[in-house]
C-alpha cells in the first residue's frame, strides 16, 4: 500500500469504469433466456391430455385433440409464467385461446394464431390458458410454459405473404441451404423482395422445424410453405417411389405459383445435385410447372381453381445455359455484414439431424451457391456478366423496388457468351395426368395464415443490473483503498 498513489488509483478506477461501460453496453443487447417452467405447471383437458407428450422435446410425439375438446396449461401464483408456447404437429388449423385467473373468471378469448409456432404471452394475472380446437386434426407436439426472456428455438415469423416476389423450391429442408443459399440473403434481405420458400419432403416435424429454424438463420421472415411430401432415400424408390411422382410434383407446384404468383422461380439441379432421384424430379417437374401455370386450361387435379399466373423467369441450379453466378462473398448489411455463404453454412448448424452425414456448405461443384442458369423466360435473356435474376423484371410488379444495383460475379467469369434462354421449359409436360398412372391423393394446401404472432414482451435484463451493482461495488472498493492509503502517509 506504501507504493499507491492517486495517480495509480486514478488510472485503475477509470480502467474500472471503461469496462463496466463495455460489458453494461453488450449486456444491454443480450436478453436473458426465458426459463422453462413447464415442470411447475399442471396440464389438463376436457379428456385424457399424456403431458409428457407435449414437453418431452420431441417433434415426433404428439398429443391429439379432438374437434370441441380443450387442452389446457395452469399454474400457481408463485409460478411466474410470462408466456406459453403452441407448436402444431399436423398443418395449423383453428382453434380458440381463453385465458383464466385463480378465481377460474375468463380474461379473454381470441381466435389462435395459423403459425406451426405460436407464442401467446399472458396477461400478469393469467392462471390458466386453455386451447380448444375448433377443426379436425388438431395435434400439438409441443406446449410449454416459459418465464420473461427470449423463448429458445421461437421465431416470430409473419403470415405467408399473399404476393411473392420470388419462390424459392428445394425438395428437402437443408437443400435450401446447401444449393440455393445464396437466394434469400441476396434477394430478400440485400435486395428486400418478398419471398416464400416450398420444401416438398417434409413429413417428420422435426425436418420441418429445422427448416424454420434455418431459414429464419437466412433472413426469411415469413413462414415457409411444407409440401408435405414424403423424403424417400434412393435405396428406398423401388417400393415408395409411387407416393413423389412428376405428376404429383406439377399438380402441387402450379398451385403454389397461382396462390403466391412469384416473378422468379429458383430450384434445383435437373442432374440432381449429387444424383437424389427427388431433386432430379423436383427439377423436371418445376420446369414443366412453369408454363403450366399460366395456362387457362390446365385445372390441378384435387387442388382449388385459381387464375392463371405468369412466371417470368425459372432458374435451376448448376444449369449449363445462360449462366449466371451470384456474388456469395459481399457483406450484406441487413446479416451484420456477414456473407451469403457465412450465413449458409450457420444455417446449415441448424439442421442438426443432418450434421452426421456427407454434405457441407462449400460453394464448389455440385454445392455451388453461386451457380445457376435461366432454363424459363418470358421477358427476353439475361445481359452476359450482368448476374441479377431480377433483370429485365418490370419494377412496379414488385412488392419493394430492388436495388438498382447488379450482383457482380465473386471471382471468375464465364469463358463462353451464353446462348439465348428458351422461350419454353426444357421439357413438355401433358395437360392432364397419364390415365395409366394411379393417382395419390393431393397433400393438404399450406394456405397464408392472416393472424400475426402474439410477440413477448421485453423482460428485466437482470445481467446489466447485476453488472451495474457490481461496478460501483468496486468502485468503491478501491476508492476506499486510496483513503486507506492517504491515510497510512
Amino acid at each position: 500500500m506504501k507504493h499507491l498513489n492517486k495517480r495509480t488509483v486514478a488510472v485503475c478506477c477509470l480502467l474500472l469504469l471503461a469496462a463496466a461501460s463495455l460489458l453494461i453496453r453488450n449486456g444491454a443487447h443480450a436478453e436473458e433466456t426465458a426459463q422453462d417452467l413447464s415442470e411447475q405447471c399442471r396440464y389438463g383437458g376436457s379428456f385424457t391430455v399424456h403431458a409428457d407428450r407435449l414437453t418431452d422435446d420431441d417433434f415426433e410425439s404428439a398429443q391429439r385433440v379432438e374437434k370441441n375438446r380443450t387442452v389446457y396449461v395452469e399454474w400457481d401464483d408463485s409460478v411466474p409464467v410470462a408466456s406459453v408456447l403452441l407448436s402444431f404437429y399436423f398443418d395449423p388449423v383453428a382453434y380458440t385461446v381463453t385465458e383464466y385467473d385463480a378465481s377460474g373468471a375468463t380474461l379473454s378469448e381470441t381466435n389462435g394464431t395459423l403459425l406451426w409456432n405460436n407464442l401467446y404471452t399472458v396477461q400478469p394475472e393469467t392462471r390458466k390458458i386453455a386451447f380448444r380446437a375448433d377443426a379436425e386434426n388438431f395435434a400439438l407436439c409441443s406446449l410449454y410454459a416459459y418465464g420473461a426472456g427470449t423463448v429458445p428455438d421461437y421465431h416470430p415469423f409473419e403470415p405467408t405473404p399473399e404476393k411473392a416476389d420470388y419462390m424459392l423450391i428445394a425438395v428437402h429442408p437443408d437443400d435450401d441451404v446447401l444449393f440455393l443459399g445464396a437466394i434469400i440473403p441476396t434477394y430478400g434481405v440485400k435486395n428486400g423482395l418478398e419471398g416464400v420458400a416450398v420444401y416438398m419432403g417434409t413429413r417428420l416435424r422435426i425436418r420441418r422445424q429445422e427448416a424454420l429454424n434455418g431459414a429464419w438463420t437466412m433472413g426469411l421472415k415469413t413462414l415457409p410453405v411444407f409440401g408435405g411430401f414424403p423424403d424417400i432415400p434412393p435405396d428406398y424408390y423401388e417400393k415408395y417411389g409411387d407416393t413423389f411422382t412428376k405428376d404429383d410434383v406439377i399438380r402441387y407446384i402450379v398451385t403454389m405459383l397461382r396462390t403466391y404468383r412469384p416473378e422468379v422461380v429458383v430450384t434445383q439441379d435437373l442432374e440432381g445435385e449429387y444424383g437424389h432421384w427427388q431433386h432430379k424430379l423436383l427439377a423436371k417437374g418445376v420446369s414443366e410447372a412453369v408454363p403450366l401455370a399460366a395456362d387457362p386450361d390446365y385445372q390441378p387435379k384435387g387442388y382449388p381453381v385459381l387464375d392463371p399466373w405468369n412466371v417470368k423467369k425459372l432458374y435451376l441450379h448448376l444449369y449449363p445455359e445462360n449462366r449466371i453466378q451470384l456474388n456469395v462473398n459481399e457483406p450484406i448489411e441487413g446479416l451484420e455484414g456477414k456473407t451469403a455463404f457465412e450465413i449458409a453454412k450457420e444455417a446449415f448448424q441448424c439442421h442438426r439431424s443432418q450434421l452426421h452425414g456427407r454434405h457441407s456448405v462449400t460453394n464448389q461443384g455440385i454445392y455451388s451457391l453461386s451457380d445457376f442458369g435461366l432454363a424459363y423466360t418470358t421477358v427476353g435473356n439475361d445481359t452476359p456478366l450482368v448476374n441479377d435474376m431480377f433483370e429485365h423484371i418490370d419494377p412496379s410488379a414488385l412488392t419493394v423496388t430492388p436495388s438498382p444495383e447488379p450482383t457482380e460475379a465473386p471471382t471468375e467469369e464465364p469463358t463462353d457468351t451464353p446462348s439465348p434462354a428458351p422461350t419454353q421449359a426444357p421439357s413438355a409436360v401433358p395437360t392432364e395426368a397419364p390415365t395409366a398412372v394411379a393417382e395419390t391423393p393431393a397433400p393438404t394446401v399450406t394456405e397464408a395464415p392472416t393472424p400475426k404472432p402474439v410477440e413477448p414482451q421485453p423482460a428485466t435484463n437482470r445481467t446489466v443490473i447485476w453488472l451495474l451493482g457490481g461496478g460501483f461495488a468496486l468502485l468503491l472498493i478501491l476508492l476506499m483503498i486510496l483513503l486507506i492509503a492517504r491515510k497510512r502517509r
